[in-house]
């Protein structure tokens, strides 16, 4: 019976001291930024019952958008958009902007690069500088059991603690930095 107590007590620390960092991690996570009132009002037109003034409505809230966004108040971007610029940024530290997701939530995908060989320069004690079509260069910090070639798939994984891990033809991953 005391045994079966104490068992019970411990698998409840162990669940608060699990769930601790998680409830930390919320917190500290920033709130989505408010919608533009702009487009609230556009969809608050939808609520309107009568269609002469729902249509009204939306005349005047587009046209009120569409200023804003001519006028650079509003800037509107396509998810493609977001997707491209966050593989161009792949490798550097960022503030978390909301328009490029936030990285509490970042998935596997978000943590992992992959494309091919652009150009290749060695670099001393073994190591390569890689180009990618994206526009960075990255450095192995480490020499690499194969020699690259321009054209070869290339992997480049996030790891712990800010580190990435870089992966040429499907061999093993060497660590690697963004130079560039």
């Amino acid at each position: 019976m005391r045994h079966a107590r104490h068992s019970w007590a411990l698998a409840a620390l162990a669940a608060l001291a699990v769930s601790a960092p998680v409830n930390a991690q919320e917190r500290n996570r920033p709130a989505p930024p408010p919608s533009p009132e702009l487009f609230e009002a556009l969809k608050a037109c939808r609520g309107i019952a009568d269609s002469s003034q729902r249509l009204a409505c939306f005349d005047s809230a587009s046209a009120s958008l569409s200023a804003a966004v001519e006028a650079k108040q509003i800037v509107v971007i396509e998810d493609k958009e977001v997707k491209k610029t966050r593989r161009s940024l792949f490798g550097f530290s960022l503030p978390d902007l909301s328009i490029f997701g936030g990285s509490a939530n970042d998935s596997e995908e978000d943590k992992t690069l992959v494309t091919t060989i652009k150009s290749l320069g060695r670099a001393e004690g073994g190591r390569w500088n890689i180009t990618i079509p994206e526009g960075a260069v990255w450095q192995t910090t480490e020499s690499m059991m194969i020699d690259p070639a321009v054209g070869d798939a290339v992997e480049i994984k996030a790891g712990v603690m800010g580190g990435y891990f870089l992966k040429v033809r499907n061999k093993r991953a060497v660590r690697a930095k963004r130079i560039q």
